[in-house]
């Protein structure tokens, strides 16, 4: 629980480092803009439902990677402690977004909404006004299933109580379940979001978890375990 507390901590000090950072990421303009005061695009459903869902499930994972901190072997070990640095780095960019767009840092109705399959063509604009003012609850058909790949209270709490190899299974399958479920949203928010430097990120994001799950995979298999089915798509 004190954990959990300091994590919170933690990624709210880094959200407020990268705000500057993030700022700079999404002016519209690639030079100075001569004094003029330089505006931010309003965004749209993509890049606020992403920016909002991603941070919760990047939480998760922090949040496994600092419960076997210090209680794994030296190879998961280290990848959990590159992961956990490397997303909490992810959430401060986000919540920086979040916070130029004036947008709430977390959602106010179900998630995944922005993913909704019933929307052939979406670009991320359209019902933007809706979701970053945190207008209405969820409902309007499509997306709003539960975030892919996420740990079950349960297996958080099993992952706590396991020592030893077990415990490297467990990490090294829950994590590469989370990691395809993250692929999953990042491949949508590449594909549909409007800004570039939304699209860019999940871009960089998706491949950087492919490239971890293929780590962790490899030393799954050299404890004799295979991972978890994949999570599929909401909805």
């Amino acid at each position: 629980m004190s954990a959990r507390a300091a994590a919170g901590r933690v990624l709210a000090a880094v959200g407020f480092m990268v705000l500057g950072a993030g700022s700079v990421m999404l002016l519209p303009g690639d030079g100075p803009a001569g004094g003029a005061a330089a505006r931010v695009a309003a965004p749209g459903e993509v890049e606020v439902g992403f920016s909002q869902d991603m941070i919760v499930h990047h939480q998760q994972a922090v949040t496994m990677a600092q419960a076997v901190r210090g209680r794994t072997g030296s190879s998961v070990a280290q990848l959990a402690s590159a992961m956990e640095l490397n997303q909490i780095k992810e959430i401060g960019q986000m919540q920086g977004w979040l916070g130029l767009w004036n947008a709430p840092q977390v959602p106010s109705g179900p998630p995944m909404t922005w993913m909704a399959p019933d929307r052939p063509g979406h670009t991320g604009h359209g019902t933007a006004g809706h979701r970053a003012s945190g207008g209405g609850g969820g409902g309007g058909g499509g997306g709003g299933g539960a975030m892919p790949g996420m740990a079950t209270q349960q297996e958080l709490d099993r992952l706590g109580r396991a020592k030893g190899r077990d415990l490297d299974v467990r990490f090294l399958q829950l994590m590469i379940r989370h990691h395809e479920g993250g692929l999953v949203m990042a491949a949508a928010a590449a594909r549909d979001a409007a800004h570039p430097q939304v699209r860019g990120t999940a871009r960089l994001m998706a491949a950087e978890q492919r490239k971890e799950i293929g780590l962790m995979t490899g030393l799954l298999a050299a404890l004799g375990h295979r991972p978890l089915p994949s999570p599929g798509a909401p909805g």
